[in-house]
């Protein structure tokens, strides 16, 4: 249906879904929209209880985030906590995709994507088609009709996104938040954690420091450990103790080496130290875990 806002044109659409009893086990779109802005446009309130996922198009679309004013151009994508106070804005010539996503653990999916990428990130074609897909869904979801012949009941859960039940939506909801974590990634040969992954995974066998990595990448410890554990979710020596226990687990399942062996070949220090750190991350014995079956 047309939007009718202050300073949103007449042709920009906006479409809502309902919230129904279990609905809160997935991520489910709030509401969507199709904005083109002529005037200034300006929203300001305490909560709407979602995150907003914008998708600009052309123009600027600003925000305040931590007390500060950020800004996603065209090409961009706009991260905002809509659960708590918050004020967004654009100006004219202003066209972008937006939805407000709800339901499951969104707003932890939020704090950790905007540790890992900011609140403004450089989306891509990926991002607009997937949020345009979201956007059709529950636009096209009054008219479509339920072929599986699942009665009254499978007729709402299908019609409610176009033919998408509340799983897939969820799905495709969630394909959007995971994207984003995907962008501005760096994998690129001079990005100082890409080659830090590369030397842990060269050098894990041994002993193997933090303090080494960061050499490796002509980083001091502090700069690396915060670079890294933006762009991973993990810290350095996290990240090496489950390269070394990964390494473990193979090893355990598929030779016939003992704990021991196993332990010096991950770069343990001792059988006691691999012995301590496998069940506390496993919660079982390494000899316990070579006798499971799978």
């Amino acid at each position: 249906m047309a939007a009718i806002q202050d300073g949103v044109l007449e042709r920009s659409e906006m479409y809502f879904s309902s919230l129904h009893q279990g609905m809160k086990m997935f991520f489910y779109p709030v509401s969507v929209g199709h904005f083109y802005c002529g005037n200034e446009y300006r929203v300001e309130r305490d909560t709407f209880e979602s995150l907003l996922v914008t998708y600009i198009i052309r123009g600027s679309f600003s925000f305040l985030a931590d007390g500060r004013k950020q800004t996603a151009n065209s090409g961009e994508a706009a991260l905002i906590d809509c659960f708590h106070p918050h004020v967004y804005f654009a100006d004219p010539g202003f066209e972008a995709y937006w939805v407000h996503i709800g339901g499951s653990n969104t707003y932890e999916i939020y704090r950790e994507l905007k540790t890992r990428q900011g609140s403004v990130i450089d989306a891509g074609e990926r991002t607009e088609a997937r949020i345009k897909e979201i956007f059709d869904g529950v636009k096209y979801g009054s008219t479509a009709a339920d072929p599986a012949g699942n009665g009254a009941e499978g007729a709402r859960g299908y019609e409610r996104y176009g033919g998408l039940r509340d799983s897939s939506m969820s799905l495709k909801l969630y394909g959007l938040l995971m994207g984003l974590f995907e962008q501005n990634d760096g994998e690129r040969e001079d990005d100082p954690v890409s080659r830090a992954v590369s030397y842990i995974l060269s050098h894990y066998d041994g002993s193997l420091s933090v303090a080494e990595v960061a050499d490796s990448v002509h980083l001091s410890p502090s700069q690396f450990s915060r670079k890294f554990k933006k762009k991973t979710g993990t810290s350095p020596y996290d990240y090496i103790l489950g390269v070394r226990l990964t390494k473990a687990k193979e090893l355990l399942k598929n030779t016939r080496l003992s704990v021991g062996e196993i332990a010096y070949r991950t770069g343990f220090c001792s059988d006691a130290n691999f012995i301590y750190f496998f069940k506390k991350q496993e919660g079982i014995s390494p000899l316990r875990f070579r006798n499971t079956l799978f």
